[in-house]
């Protein structure tokens, strides 16, 4: 039997690259962030949200007296002899504002709470994934026939076993799906065609790079990764 690699989960490729990362109780602006922004513990921050982007947007200054800021606190490490700082905020009135940021902040790989910073005019802009925020069981009668976005099915064990996008109801009522051995729905409401398409791609990719390159079980069997849902 080959010996096989394991693969940390506690690093991220790429963290030479600024980002901002996304707790259940922190919202973390990493050291080349830091550097960039030229932040430290005499700075504050206003947090903005645009829930229908899922974006948040940081606007830093100084004004202590500035309603619903956030202060700043200092984190230090100490990696290969080499002083590394960066700072963080509070997250905890932040992210139980919205569900799809908590569904964000409690997604267990810290690389998929991690999203690189753009300027955009006074405030740095982060835009997140949708994260399947809703949850229900497969036999509910509480999804509504004209939602659309990404979703996917879920065992009781947690095993997924489909990743799709389009008409959540529609497609969950499909009648060869009827003998699929799934309980759960978990979906994202997402408007736009295009963005759909987007994020189930990602969802798919990030579901084989975890998994050998597999696809989930009934996206397997339907074919293809770019599956009928269109």
């Amino acid at each position: 039997m080959n010996w096989e690699q394991i693969r940390r989960e506690d690093t991220f490729q790429g963290s030479h690259k600024p980002f901002i990362s996304i707790s259940m109780h922190h919202i973390g602006f990493n050291t080349m962030f830091t550097r960039i922004a030229e932040l430290g513990p005499d700075k504050r921050v206003t947090v903005y949200a645009k829930p229908e982007e899922l974006r948040l947007g940081f606007e830093f200054h100084k004004d202590e007296e500035a309603p619903d800021s956030f202060a700043l606190a200092l984190q230090s490490s100490d990696k290969k002899g080499k002083k590394r700082k960066s700072v963080m905020c509070s997250a905890r009135g932040i992210v139980l504002k919205y569900p799809w940021l908590e569904a964000v902040a409690k997604l267990p790989k810290a690389k998929d709470r991690r999203f690189e910073p753009k300027k955009v005019g006074n405030l740095w802009v982060i835009e997140l994934c949708p994260a399947f925020e809703h949850r229900k069981s497969r036999k509910s009668k509480d999804i509504s026939s004209d939602l659309g976005g990404i979703y996917r099915y879920r065992r009781e064990n947690g095993k997924i076993v489909y990743i799709g996008k389009g008409a959540i109801k529609n497609r969950l009522m499909l009648p060869e799906r009827q003998e699929w051995d799934f309980d759960v729905v978990e979906y994202s409401i997402i408007e736009d065609p295009d963005q759909q398409v987007r994020w189930e791609t990602y969802w798919i990719d990030r579901f084989k790079e975890e998994n050998n390159g597999e696809l989930p079980h009934h996206n397997k069997v339907s074919g293809a990764e770019s599956n009928t849902d269109r």
